[in-house]
């Protein structure tokens, strides 16, 4: 080695000046690069949302007054429909027939299964529609707000990235879960 090379400060040996600059990019770049993949999970979080919309509803139409609940998909993404809970005065519902013994009787029953299902962006399924002959004092809208006040319902659902939420009859946006094991549901 010449002793003039080795009394050079090291910003004048071109390897070291060369070898930390290479350092600085390598870790600007992973740094981009691992910002870049955050931003690029939360868009495909955003495009594939599902927002499941819970509503009761009751119509009045040709003499028959049907009754029952409504789950439409508002979101962007396909919503697997992991639980369903009813409730009639804050106690869960089981079943289908236990509804229906809660009803008044002398329904026509309409079901369709909602717990396992797949509802696509766009979508709407009725789980059950509850269908009376009308008589000439019943209100549609007067029926459904004396039920709303004693029925309430609740979906939790999933993403096909796993995220989960619950959404329910109450108005506002689906609350975010771990999970939609071990919560109470029924067969709906």
């Amino acid at each position: 080695m010449n002793r003039s090379s080795a009394r050079r400060p090291w910003h004048q040996h071109f390897e070291t000046v060369g070898s930390i600059t290479a350092i600085v990019v390598g870790v600007a770049a992973l740094f981009v690069s691992f910002d870049q993949s955050r931003v690029m999970r939360e868009e495909i979080r955003a495009s594939i949302w599902p927002a499941l919309q819970v509503d009761g509803f009751a119509s009045l139409e040709n003499g028959t007054l049907a009754i029952g609940l409504s789950v439409q998909n508002a979101g962007v993404g396909p919503a697997l429909v992991e639980r369903v809970t009813i409730r009639h005065d804050d106690s869960p519902v089981e079943d289908l027939d236990a509804l229906r013994a809660l009803m008044p009787p002398g329904a026509d029953l309409s079901r369709t299964s909602l717990t396992g299902r797949v509802v696509a962006a766009g979508a709407s399924v009725r789980p059950f529609e509850l269908r009376y002959p009308a008589e000439e004092s019943d209100d549609a809208i007067d029926v459904l707000n004396r039920l709303l006040s004693r029925w309430s319902a609740e979906v939790c659902y999933c993403s096909t990235l796993g995220q989960c939420w619950v959404a329910s009859d109450d108005p506002g946006a689906p609350t975010m879960v771990d999970s939609c094991e071990g919560q109470p549901g029924g067969d709906f």
